[in-house]
């Protein structure tokens, strides 16, 4: 190979840009074990050097140089405990990176063509939810997915929506399914002409939605609550756009799906709205840190992911002779330790939502105790704190300050508004700190402040003092058997 003069100074300009930024690789590749891809963003956006995270891989081998040869065969090793510092400091200054955590592969399905006509509807969907050139399009703010004219109206309906199944779910755990056939059906005369202004809130709703309503068609299989809504705006879609339109794809993808690939059909539709959401707009917004979290509550906990452990009631064996031993039977049978990506994966996700915190607190309008969308984005915080990332400390700080933010603002009979729910939420969250903590008489003090201002409100807020009623006695059985055990 005949290689010019300007190729082999461009050979020696990049050799030596290397050997400049390899300490810093090193720092952060090994050293900080962040992942490749991260590695990658921050040298682009800092140092101007360009290496995919495959180039990276080869040429920054991870090895122990003090196990370093041929030696005996070990076992592995449980995984340490999680650094307190997982990203670095210069992270959390840089707005450029994304928070993309590494989905899952796709899943082997039986019905290829409807989920393929499902997936390329989600991309023309969004395509047309944000063309530049559509004096109707929506764009992208910190607050979420806004009209030209800065409004947001689907946000409201679909909280609606979700407050009624939620009111509904409630019944049925309460036997009361005849209050709930008839939230149901006053549910569905609420869809007519839900869909007639589409937003790009609906791929990133609809499949929580149908696991929703999945969960409700289980436990109450007469209420038909799945075929009742879905089938609504399945009606709807056809009516108004179309048979061969995005909408009405999805949802018949979503009912039409057979029962056994169902999950993994909504995860499926899931990881492709996030990754189209991606390319489309950015991720420091409130509705798509929100969906991350959505996705992550249902398919990234530890308990969704399939681990082979040996069973706690398996046969009994004989006693192990060493210590090492009886280590490894131990770890055997307990829970994996969280992976060090993952942790980074939580503290990009918290960053995020602290920076879109701070963008709308600076740059909205109403002041900070008045806006409903710095109080979404306190609440959308906080969920992701406790339920998600499992910071406890930062979740009760901010349940705190939810609280003293919305209590004034609480009318007298209250109403299911933004605030409400706010309220409900960060009154959860201390209550079962508290509860967790053994600290069962403040847990019933803030459960039943909660049962008092909603008691006289509207359905959904009756219907949510039933809820809080039902975790009330739930900690009282916790507290009787922490006794009984003592």
């Amino acid at each position: 190979m005949n290689m010019t003069p300007n190729d082999i100074s461009a050979a020696f300009e990049k050799e030596a840009r290397l050997r400049q930024v390899a300490p810093i690789i090193r720092d952060l590749y090994i050293s900080e074990n962040i992942p490749a891809r991260l590695v990658t963003s921050i040298l682009e956006t800092l140092y101007a050097y360009e290496i995919s995270p495959g180039n990276l891989r080869k040429k920054f081998v991870k090895k122990d140089e003090i196990t370093a040869g041929i030696k005996k065969r070990t076992r592995v090793k449980a995984a340490g405990p999680r650094k307190e510092r997982a990203t670095p400091e210069m992270i959390k200054f840089i707005n450029m990176f994304h928070f993309k955590s590494s989905l899952q592969p796709q899943p082997v399905l039986r019905r290829y063509r409807l989920h393929e006509k499902a997936l390329y509807s989600i991309s023309q969907f969004l395509d047309s939810m944000f063309d530049t050139g559509n004096q109707k399009a929506w764009r992208v703010n910190p607050t979420g997915f806004v009209r030209q004219d800065g409004t947001n109206p689907a946000a409201d309906k679909w909280q609606l929506i979700e407050a009624s199944c939620d009111s509904i779910s409630t019944m049925v755990r309460c036997n009361q399914v005849k209050a709930a056939q008839q939230m149901l059906d006053g549910l569905e005369s609420d869809l007519v002409g839900f869909l007639n202004e589409m937003d790009p809130l609906f791929v990133g709703k609809i499949w929580r939605l149908a696991l929703v309503l999945q969960g409700l068609g289980r436990r109450a299989p007469r209420l038909q609550a799945m075929e009742t809504i879905l089938g609504r705006m399945r009606i709807d879609s056809h009516m108004t756009y179309g048979s061969d339109s995005p909408s009405s794809a999805i949802l018949d993808c979503i009912l039409d799906v057979e029962e056994k690939d169902f999950r993994l059909t909504m995860r499926l539709g899931f990881q492709e709205t996030l990754k189209v959401l991606d390319h489309k707009g950015s991720d420091a917004n409130t509705t798509t840190l929100s969906l991350w979290s959505t996705y992550s509550q249902y398919f990234c906990k530890p308990y969704t992911k399939w681990i082979k452990r040996k069973p706690l009631d398996s046969t009994p064996s004989r006693p192990p002779k060493s210590a090492s031993k009886a280590a490894r039977k131990v770890a055997s049978e307990s829970p994996p330790q969280e992976r060090l990506r993952e942790s980074i994966r939580c503290d990009i996700l918290l960053l995020k939502f602290d920076q879109v915190k701070m963008q709308c607190y600076n740059t909205n309008g109403l002041s900070p105790i008045q806006s409903d969308a710095c109080v979404l984005i306190n609440h959308y915080f906080a969920y992701a704190a406790y339920w998600i990332c499992s910071d406890t400390e930062r979740a009760e700080r901010m349940a705190h300050d939810i609280i003293n933010e919305t209590r004034n603002f609480l009318t007298a009979p209250p109403v299911w508004t933004i605030k409400t729910m706010a309220f409900c939420v960060a009154s959860k969250i201390l209550a079962e700190i508290y509860r967790q903590c053994g600290q069962f008489r403040a847990c019933e003090e803030i459960i039943m402040e909660v049962i008092g201002i909603l008691r006289f409100g509207d359905r959904t807020c009756r219907v949510r003092a039933i809820n809080s009623e039902r975790d009330r006695r739930a900690s009282n059985m916790s507290e009787l058997s922490t006794k009984l055990e003592v």
